[in-house]
Order: C-alpha cells, then sequence, then structure tokens
C-alpha cells in the first residue's frame, strides 16, 4: 500500500492543479518594517519541523530583508494551462472556462540553509513564506490549500480608487469575533484598510516628493550608483531591488488533519511554487508618507498580526497604523508553476502504513548539475 495520499483527479472537481497564466494582473504593493524575531517564530513553528539533522536543512530570516511586502492582487483572467488526464475522456482545464479574483497576502522572504558543508552549497535557497493570504474566489481557497498548501482564507475584499484620481483604497473583512467575552456572536470584521493619495509626482502629498524612494532613484546620486540607470522604472526593470519580484518561490506547509483528534496530522509536506512576473509594466510609485495603512487588533486577527508584527501579548480591540516605506502599482502577467514537494515529513499513523518520508532540498540552480556531482535525491529518509 503506498503511504502518500492519493489525489483524486475528477472534472466536477474545484481542485485545478498548476500551472496557471494570469495576463494583466494589476499589483498595489505596500513595504514595510518586519520583526526578525517573529519571522524566525514563524519558520520554527510551520517550516522547521522535527530535528535540524534529520529533515536537512533550517529556515531562517533574510538579514538584508527585513521587511514585509502586502501585496493587494486584481485578477481579471485566471487560466489554468494544466493536461487533463486523455485515457480519462475528461476535458482540458483550459476548454473548462476562465475565473477571475481578487486576493492579498503578506510576502516574507526566508532563507533555506542546507545542513553540512556540502548541503549548505547545494541545497540553500531564498523562498517566500506567505503567513496570511486572503482570496475573494471560493474555487481559489479550496484549490489553494489543497493543492498548494497555502493557508487561503476566504474574505471581503474591496479595492478601487481612492478619494482621488490615480490613488489607491483597499479593504479586507473577515469573520471573527470582536473579543473573547463569552457569548459574543461572530460577525464580518474589518481587518485591514489601505489608502493612499495620487502617484508621484503629485501636489496633494504631505512630503515633498524628493525625499520619497522613487525620486531617490531617479536623482543624479542614485543613477551613478546603480551604474548609469537613470530612472526607477528602469532600475526596476533590470535588477527590482526586491521591490518587484521578478521570480517569487512560495513556501507553505501543506497538511490533512485527523478529522477524530485535530491536533495530530495524518500528512505533512512542505510544497513549492513559482510565480514568475512577466512584462512589468506601467510602474509608478506612491509616496511613502502618504500611504495610511491600518490593521484591526480585534481577538480574531491579534494571531495573524503576531507572526510578523510586534503587537502585544493581548489584543488592544482597536486598529493601528504601521509604517511604510515604500510603495507602487505596476502591471504584470503572472505565470504560476513548477510545484514540488521539497520535504515530506516522517509521521506514525495510527491504523494506517507510516510514511517514511523524503527531501528534494536541492536549490534550482543545481537542479540541472546534481546528475553529474551525486546521486539523484528525493530517496526515502530515515
Amino acid at each position: 500500500m503506498s503511504t502518500r495520499v492519493p489525489y483524486v483527479q475528477s472534472a466536477a472537481s474545484q481542485q485545478v492543479p498548476p500551472p496557471y497564466h494570469f495576463p494583466g494582473v494589476t499589483v498595489n504593493a505596500f513595504y514595510l518594517n518586519v520583526s526578525m524575531a517573529k519571522v524566525q517564530e514563524y519558520c520554527d513553528r510551520y517550516l522547521n519541523i522535527g530535528e535540524e539533522k534529520t529533515r536537512g536543512y533550517v529556515y531562517r530570516p533574510v538579514p538584508f530583508w527585513p521587511y514585509a511586502t502586502v501585496l493587494f492582487l486584481d485578477y481579471p483572467t485566471m487560466i489554468s494551462s494544466a493536461p487533463a488526464s486523455a485515457h480519462l475522456g475528461e476535458v482540458a482545464y483550459s476548454d473548462r472556462g476562465a475565473i477571475s479574483q481578487t486576493e492579498v497576502f503578506v510576502a516574507i522572504p526566508v532563507m533555506r540553509y542546507g545542513v553540512g558543508a556540502a548541503k549548505l552549497i547545494t541545497d540553500t535557497a531564498v523562498e517566500w513564506a506567505l503567513p496570511f493570504i486572503v482570496v475573494g474566489n471560493p474555487m481559489s481557497s479550496v484549490c489553494g490549500r489543497e493543492m498548494l498548501g497555502l493557508g487561503k482564507l476566504l474574505a471581503d475584499i474591496e479595492i478601487g480608487e481612492g478619494r482621488y484620481p490615480d490613488s489607491f483604497r483597499g479593504k479586507i473583512s473577515l469573520p471573527g469575533w470582536p473579543d473573547s467575552e463569552t457569548g459574543t456572536m461572530q460577525a464580518q470584521q474589518e481587518f485591514m484598510k489601505v489608502e493612499t493619495k495620487p502617484f508621484l509626482p503629485t501636489p496633494t502629498g504631505t512630503q515633498p516628493p524628493r525625499r520619497t524612494l522613487a525620486s531617490l532613484l531617479e536623482s543624479p546620486e542614485a543613477s551613478k550608483l546603480l551604474g548609469g540607470v537613470a530612472t526607477a522604472a528602469n532600475f526596476i526593470d533590470t535588477f527590482s531591488l526586491g521591490l518587484i519580484p521578478t521570480a517569487m518561490r512560495t513556501v507553505g506547509l501543506k497538511q490533512y488533519r485527523d478529522a477524530a483528534n485535530p491536533h495530530r496530522a495524518v500528512y505533512q509536506a512542505l510544497v513549492t511554487c513559482r510565480a514568475q512576473y512577466l512584462n512589468v509594466r506601467d510602474v509608478r510609485f506612491y509616496n511613502e508618507k502618504d500611504i495610511d495603512l491600518t490593521f484591526n487588533d480585534l481577538a480574531s486577527f491579534h494571531q495573524i498580526l503576531e507572526v510578523f508584527l510586534d503587537v502585544g501579548k493581548e489584543p488592544t480591540g482597536k486598529p493601528f497604523s504601521v509604517n511604510t516605506v515604500a510603495g507602487c502599482r505596476f502591471m504584470a502577467d503572472i505565470n504560476f508553476d513548477t510545484m514540488r514537494i521539497i520535504r515530506e515529513f516522517p509521521i506514525d499513523r495510527d491504523g494506517l502504513p507510516p510514511t517514511t518520508g523524503s527531501s528534494d532540498l536541492v536549490a534550482r540552480w543545481y537542479r540541472p548539475l546534481r546528475g553529474f556531482f551525486g546521486p539523484r535525491r528525493g530517496v526515502g529518509l530515515p
């Protein structure tokens, strides 16, 4: 009997496997300081599972990028490029139609270090953890959790223009409790809200544009520093500076829980998937001093916020603002592909065959070369 949890494909299933193609996506991105200690706690709880020597890696925050990225994405069309099983007579996924959706997530880069001298070189990679992700489409919510291991939540997401032309306003509402008092009813609660003034340059800002990130990149000093790159747009297209990801490999913990004992997992694996941002265009910067980003520290939301922000031990029940270090809007075509399981954790399951665990941690740069220098990875682990 196989130790893997089987995946059953059905034309009626909402689980659509990658690869996906998303043309013409509008992205509003905001960058804020993140608590590195909180990121390490997240890594230890959700990624560094088991003993370090056995799993063969350790995740840590990226020391040179102490920021969390909050992205609001508007997908006008979502297309699956996954092939259908011809022998089952199924209709190709691309012929089943397309959907649209809105999505908001927090992305934090994490570094995976291989354990040992050799693995430190071949198994080390930068990936992106998504501790918070919400979508406005129920199909995407189900598929993201079951297929990709992303903890997607279904939410009410409002995005659009703010009070001024060329500004932005976004809001997320989730079901939750405002406090922990007995008898309090659950209701739709506002979790996060962001509002900006118009793009730069703008006369309505609260601070001179010369002091903002975008204008600094366009200054002569920055041009010399960047080796002759004259404008912020060209700089983004060439190097990205981490502000606009050209390729983001997500990592998430995919779990199946025992229905009779929810505290016990019957399957656990780390799953990665690549998001490629192609044809990045229409890059516009906001004055970071004109961005009002607010989180609501209610009882149900406090555990989310303490993953990446320095909040108190107890929820305040009030909204609070965070300082952003940059903000921008751009359009891109996004491909979501190359999903693979990099680590299956061994589990001793009561009444079921135990899972032995396996590993495929090789960094993407080394994957084409590993056949020349060592045995194929992905074998069972003790």
